[in-house]
C-alpha cells in the first residue's frame, strides 16, 4: 500500500473544442469563487492540432501531473480532442473521461485529493446525477 502526501493530488486537464473548457472554467470560478487555476485547459482546434496534437495532450498531462495521476475531461466522446487524448492514455497512464458538464468540473475539483481512478468515477456520476429533464 502506498501512503500519500498531503500535498499529492489528482492532475486535471480539460481538453475541448475552442474556447469551452476556459468557459466552464470561469463560470465553475464565479459559483466557487476561488481560481481553478490548478487545471490545465487545451483548446482543440481541428486545423491548429491535426499535426502536433497528440504532443500538445501529452505535455498538457504531464504538466499537470500532481503526483497521483491526472484525470483528462473532453466536451464529446468520439471526436477529436478525445480521439487525442485516447491515443496518448497508454503511455501517459491519465484517465480520460467525455461528456465534460458544469457539475462534473466541480465535482472533480471538490474531490480532486482522491485517486485518480475514484475521480473518474466520481466525475462520471456527478455528470450523469445531474442530467435531469426538470418542469414536469
Amino acid at each position: 500500500m502506498t501512503t500519500r502526501k498531503p500535498t499529492e493530488r489528482t492532475g486535471l486537464v480539460l481538453v475541448t473544442h475552442g474556447n469551452i473548457g476556459q468557459a466552464m472554467i470561469e463560470v465553475a470560478e464565479f459559483i466557487l469563487g476561488e481560481s481553478l487555476a490548478d487545471i490545465q485547459v487545451l483548446p482543440f482546434r481541428q486545423s491548429d492540432m491535426q499535426a502536433t496534437g497528440e504532443d500538445e495532450v501529452r505535455a498538457t498531462i504531464t504538466k499537470a501531473d500532481r503526483g497521483q495521476g491526472v484525470l483528462v475531461m473532453t466536451d464529446i466522446g468520439g471526436a477529436s480532442p478525445c480521439n487525442h487524448v485516447s491515443r496518448v492514455l497508454p503511455a501517459s497512464g491519465a484517465v480520460v473521461v467525455s461528456g465534460l458538464n458544469l457539475a462534473m468540473l466541480l465535482r472533480v475539483w471538490n474531490y480532486r485529493s482522491k485517486p485518480v481512478a475514484q475521480l473518474a468515477k466520481l466525475a462520471s456520476e456527478g455528470a450523469i446525477r445531474d442530467i435531469r429533464e426538470c418542469g414536469k
